[in-house]
């Protein structure tokens, strides 16, 4: 039993836990194409008897991003739910007057993450998350949005230890190839808006040496989204 294989069984197993002790045997998966969702997803349908509910939440979304989750539907054996919200996010985005870019962008994983808790309230499911280890040290997420769930089972996962659970588990090779992307916005990847690679992030994690400018990359992300890790800030002297 190879080392990635043997960590599968271990989350398969620690979900399956988590969610008989919640009484719950349903979980919900927001799909985007990318590996990390695929990890997840496969995980669960092919290693535990949990009542899996896939949904891609299209927001202008790429056409590559689209042929990912139909190749992932095959993959699966499943239907997956699409629902486009594009013109809900646009409608919303007139409505309160937002312009900027960034604004926008942060837009689309707040209103998937309404989505996919109100889905998961009417099917009395969890929610699963895709973060790993890499994009939560980095804060590389928006905050009350795609790192909003109910289990997190990639969280200790740096980058490339994804693609490793992504090619015992057999996920086409067409998501595991593709340039990491969230889809914020037209032709954005993640190593390009970081500024850094998921190698040199993979190796900083590890502790090994990697380029200077690397270096202070990482620990600014790291430092400035620091908030994004903690709860809301509270008082400390009481009434």
């Amino acid at each position: 039993m190879t080392k990635a294989n043997s960590y599968i069984k271990y989350l398969a197993n620690w979900i399956t836990t988590y969610c008989k002790k919640a009484k719950i045997s349903n979980v919900v998966l927001g799909i985007s194409g990318g590996v990390d969702s695929a990890v997840v997803a496969g995980i669960i349908r092919k290693h535990t008897s949990l009542t899996l509910t896939c949904v891609f939440m299209d927001i202008d979304n790429s056409a590559l991003d689209k042929k990912c989750v139909k190749v992932m539907e095959e993959y699966l054996s499943m239907s997956i739910r699409h629902i486009n919200l594009s013109n809900s996010c646009k409608a919303l985005a007139k409505q309160l007057g937002v312009k900027k870019p960034i604004t926008v962008s942060n837009m689309k994983p707040r209103i998937r993450m309404t989505v996919i808790y109100s889905i998961a309230s009417e099917l009395n499911a969890l929610v699963l998350g895709t973060s790993n280890a890499d994009e939560l040290y980095l804060g590389y997420f928006t905050k009350f949005g795609d790192s909003g769930c109910d289990i997190m089972p990639l969280a200790n996962l740096n980058k490339s230890q994804v693609y490793e659970l992504a090619k015992e588990l057999r996920i086409p090779k067409i998501i595991i190839d593709r340039a990491p992307s969230a889809g914020l916005y037209k032709n954005q990847t993640d190593e390009q808006e970081m500024g850094v690679t998921y190698d040199n992030i993979d190796a900083y994690l590890a502790h090994k040496k990697i380029d200077n400018e690397s270096v202070k990359i990482i620990n600014r992300l790291h430092k400035n989204n620091l908030h994004k890790l903690s709860l809301p800030v509270k008082p400390t002297k009481k009434f």
